[in-house]
């Protein structure tokens, strides 16, 4: 599902758009950008598939996605979601990619998930939201550090990668009341 606009200090999210199609598929592809994600062996997919999965995302009802862009130009930089979303429990689980490796260390991902979690806690009604990445993705732990998540556990070769197992690092954050 897409949501409202969220702008901040220096970037602007908003719904995925077709024109993000080609950054998705030079994103799906970098070795450098793809190092940390859960499927880092991604294989080029098409246009028809990239606007298939736009589709998919507008129609999820769980979940919510954003492009990341700069403020000042509208340039495309990365994409950040809310997936897992379960109203009844006030749940979520963040999840980011800054595509645009000249955008790396410089706060892209700090702003946006800031952004992410006040609307969720703010204007969804969230409690809880949760982080998951692979040890070792120093960027986004500075990132959720940053915006005051806390690390929650350790999981032990808990993904596949190169076929070999490694450990993920799950992080919180709970809404103040």
């Amino acid at each position: 599902m897409f949501t409202k606009m969220l702008t901040g200090q220096t970037l602007v999210l908003r719904a995925y758009q077709k024109e993000d199609v080609p950054y998705w598929q030079r994103w799906d592809t970098d070795q450098l950008v793809q190092a940390y994600m859960p499927a880092s062996e991604s294989a080029p997919t098409s246009d028809e598939e990239q606007l298939a999965y736009l589709e998919v995302c507008r129609d999820e009802n769980n979940a919510y996605y954003w492009s990341i862009v700069w403020k000042e130009n509208s340039s495309l930089i990365g994409s950040i979601a809310l997936t897992d979303v379960n109203h009844h429990h006030g749940l979520g689980e963040l999840g980011v990619v800054i595509g645009e490796r000249e955008s790396w260390g410089k706060g892209v991902a700090t702003e946006a998930i800031g952004l992410v979690v006040a609307c969720a806690f703010s204007e969804m009604g969230l409690r809880k939201i949760t982080a998951e990445y692979e040890e070792g993705n120093t960027g986004i732990e500075k990132a959720l550090l940053k915006n005051n998540f806390q690390k929650e556990c350790i999981k032990l070769q808990s993904r596949i990668k190169v076929g070999a197992p490694i450990n993920t690092v799950s992080y919180f954050i709970l809404r103040k009341d």
